[in-house]
């Protein structure tokens, strides 16, 4: 089957570029080869920890336009997190299937979490790959900005994506059947939840009691839902070449109800329609310490649409394009145009998508 044209998707948010994009890319791969993941024995499988490769994907674009208001300084260590958590959910999975060792997976993710005491202090471990490495260049300088409830947040985010990864590796091969399963998966374990405790570094912590009110959670799933199902739309054809669509959103649907692939990704675009209403409606039901946070919260799921557009991650832009140019005094390339409401499916791959 040919690549199909992307839905046109609603976005009524608006996203911005962080300034200091350009300086995070360089960071970026800098950090990246120093923590040893462009090592030889991590392009074997799957080719897209490349030097070349990470430059396609632009993952710095991502937190730029997920994080527009960040410093130079704080940009560059929300992307060294991001880009962590993306080398574990790329290549600890696929490793781990190709040698078919459960319980060795379990014990990385273990001694993985070691790496993150709540006290924030340097324990007498010694990193053995990239993933230790990266924890420990980057926990004790982030929990030194922490109080000590938002460490925990912090941690159990990434315990959560860690059993999120476990959860994809015990059903890869056994995806799941059933759609409401699927949906409270993704919500539990996806790194959304670790991106959103990292947001409140560009607005500062949240209190303790907006935490606890329902009107904040369902702000905060709305975001979650929204670049999942989003994402689960755009990368169907990378996850069905790598073997690992089973557990995509789209597939699930497609399977659940028995219908084609154009039908199931119209049924999650309804959904993913749906939730981006929640969280257009969400400033006027949170308490009002969060309000400032839940629009952060839009921004970086327009963001998020932008970059599926532009990332070469997928091996085509989402809507068939060219990728723009990428690399130092390329920022100027990306054009922000206002926000518009969903329509017809596109015709061609080509056609634009209805983003800010």
């Amino acid at each position: 089957m040919g690549v199909l044209a992307q839905p046109r998707f609603h976005m009524p948010f608006r996203s911005r570029l962080n300034p200091h994009v350009d300086q995070a890319r360089a960071h970026a791969r800098e950090w990246a080869g120093r923590m040893g993941m462009f090592d030889e024995e991590y392009l074997e499988w799957p080719e897209r920890w490349s030097e070349d490769a990470f430059g396609r994907a632009d993952f710095p674009l991502f937190v730029a336009l997920t994080h527009p208001d960040a410093g130079a300084h704080e940009l560059e260590l929300v992307t060294d997190w991001h880009v962590a958590l993306w080398f574990v959910d790329d290549l600890f999975l696929p490793l781990v299937r190709r040698d078919h060792d459960r319980a060795s997976a379990e014990a990385r993710a273990e001694r993985l979490m070691r790496f993150l005491p709540l006290d924030g202090l340097p324990r007498p471990l010694v990193p053995d790959n990239p993933v230790e490495r990266a924890f420990a260049d980057l926990w004790s300088g982030t929990a030194a900005t922490m109080t000590l409830p938002w460490r925990d947040r912090f941690v159990g985010s990434v315990r959560r994506f860690l059993d999120g990864v476990l959860w994809e590796l015990d059903h890869v091969d056994h995806a799941v059947t059933d759609l409401i399963e699927y949906l409270g998966a993704r919500r539990d374990f996806g790194g959304l939840q670790f991106t959103a405790v990292l947001m409140e570094h560009a607005v500062g912590e949240l209190p303790r009691h907006v935490h606890g009110r329902r009107e904040f959670r369902t702000a905060l799933d709305a975001f979650v839902d929204g670049v999942s199902l989003h994402n689960d739309i755009v990368s169907y054809d990378r996850e069905a070449a790598e073997g690992t669509v089973g557990n995509n959103g789209v597939e699930v649907t497609r399977k659940v109800l028995g219908t084609d692939r154009r039908g199931a990704e119209d049924i999650v675009n309804v959904l993913l329609t749906a939730r981006v209403h929640t969280l257009a409606g969400a400033p006027g039901t949170v308490p009002p310490d969060a309000v400032e946070f839940v629009g952060a919260l839009q921004e970086a799921l327009a963001g998020s649409y932008r970059w599926h557009e532009l990332t070469g991650r997928f091996g085509r832009t989402a809507f068939g394009a060219l990728a723009k140019p990428r690399g130092l005094g390329t920022s100027a390339a990306y054009a922000f145009r206002p926000a518009s409401s969903a329509g017809p499916r596109s015709t061609s791959p080509s056609s634009p998508a209805a983003i800010p």
